[in-house]
């Protein structure tokens, strides 16, 4: 029987999560289980799982049918189970819709089987990627570089619990939005395909001497210049994007930059990313503002050059990017500007999709807490 302070207004209840479940495991890491880098088969940690509640594979490890069927034994993942990032970044969530035979998941990652006699599975998935319940399990976190929820902790967090319908409508029209999202995604996956596929015709066509043109440095393009800001300089909420040298992008209250950038990042995996509007930028990533006409252009070549500078140095400990390596990354010009206008084309179009999730993950946010405390109503 629910306790009084338990009930809600119009039967909403409020749960512990280990009551709203059947089972909770994890995925297994490599040690001295299975190895990595074989097999085609993909192996994904919390660094897959992105904020859109898709699964990024194209950054995963390759697993073999062997390393599947041991990580299975523990896992257990199937359709309808729900994965949540268990370390940083803490909170992102995937729904399994289909049949997960082409994956599994490292210790990172929480399996969560839903009790559907107390919540949908759509529904506790949008529970956990909700900014309050985030911030809830995160006063449990452990670690002072790698932050962690333990399986206890998180087992004893409070669920808001409407009547089944009620939770069906409220996924029913967010599972809209996310849709768009996902949608959006794989867009700018495809649009990135046709970049390098482009770029890559391109230096073909030059090699062959089919292409005329010139090479130049990057330094002779523009200045190479990095952010001022400490790591720290990040806030939750902020206006601005902030760009490290981690894969994700954060957020800031200030801006120092206001520009069509390539953002390099000086140390860790070394990755490159564009963007065009407000940001700042931490002091190991270097800012790359070229002419306009050369935006995608160097993006690509900077892509390239720094893709080949990490194959290089494989093997070897490459700690960090020098100025001097940016500056000389080898630009080839083409006279035929048909390039540069495509390139160009297509950065936009990727930028404008990632504005629009930006735009559609806050209405999400915004009405994910009123519609769970039951602040909005869904009507029929």
């Amino acid at each position: 029987m629910l306790k009084k302070e338990n009930v809600l207004n119009n039967d909403w209840r409020l749960m512990k999560f280990e009551d709203c479940i059947l089972q909770l495991n994890t995925g297994l890491n490599p040690r001295s289980n299975f190895s990595l880098g074989k097999g085609n088969l993909k192996y994904i940690t919390a660094k897959n799982l992105t904020k859109y509640g898709t699964v990024d594979f194209s950054k995963s490890d390759s697993i073999d049918e062997d390393a599947k069927r041991t990580i299975n034994k523990r896992s257990d993942i199937q359709v309808g189970d729900i994965l949540f990032s268990s370390r940083a970044p803490i909170g992102h969530c995937h729904l399994i819709r289909e049949e997960p035979n082409y994956y599994d998941i490292g210790e990172s990652i929480f399996s969560i089987r839903v009790d559907k006699k107390v919540v949908i599975p759509e529904y506790l998935c949008l529970y956990l990627t909700s900014n309050f319940f985030v911030k809830l399990a995160s006063k449990h976190t452990t670690g002072s570089i790698i932050q962690e929820i333990r399986i206890g902790d998180l087992m004893g967090t409070k669920v808001v619990v409407p009547p089944l319908k009620i939770q069906k409508d409220i996924a029913d029209s967010l599972y809209k939005i996310d849709r768009k999202i996902a949608l959006n995604d794989m867009l700018n996956d495809n649009l990135q395909q046709q970049l390098c596929l482009m770029y890559e015709h391109m230096m073909c066509q030059s090699q062959k001497g089919t292409l005329s043109g010139e090479i130049v440095v990057t330094s002779e393009l523009t200045d190479v210049i990095t952010g001022k800001e400490d790591a720290n300089f990040s806030t939750p909420n902020g206006k601005y994007k902030f760009f490290t040298c981690s894969n994700d992008t954060f957020q800031c209250d200030s801006f120092a930059f206001n520009s069509s950038s390539i953002l390099i990042a000086g140390n860790g995996d070394f990755n490159v990313k564009h963007y065009s509007g407000k940001f700042n930028a931490y002091q190991r990533t270097y800012v790359l503002t070229p002419n306009k006409d050369y935006y995608g252009l160097l993006y690509l070549a900077s892509l390239y050059q720094i893709k080949a500078f990490k194959s290089a140095s494989t093997g070897s400990i490459v700690k960090f990017i020098t100025k001097g390596d940016i500056e000389n990354i080898p630009v080839f010009i083409p006279n035929d500007n048909k390039y540069l206008l495509r390139f160009n084309q297509l950065l936009a179009m990727k930028e404008q999709n990632a504005l629009e999730n930006e735009e559609l993950t806050k209405l999400r946010d915004w009405l994910l807490p009123m519609l769970m405390n039951g602040q909005a109503i869904i009507e029929d």
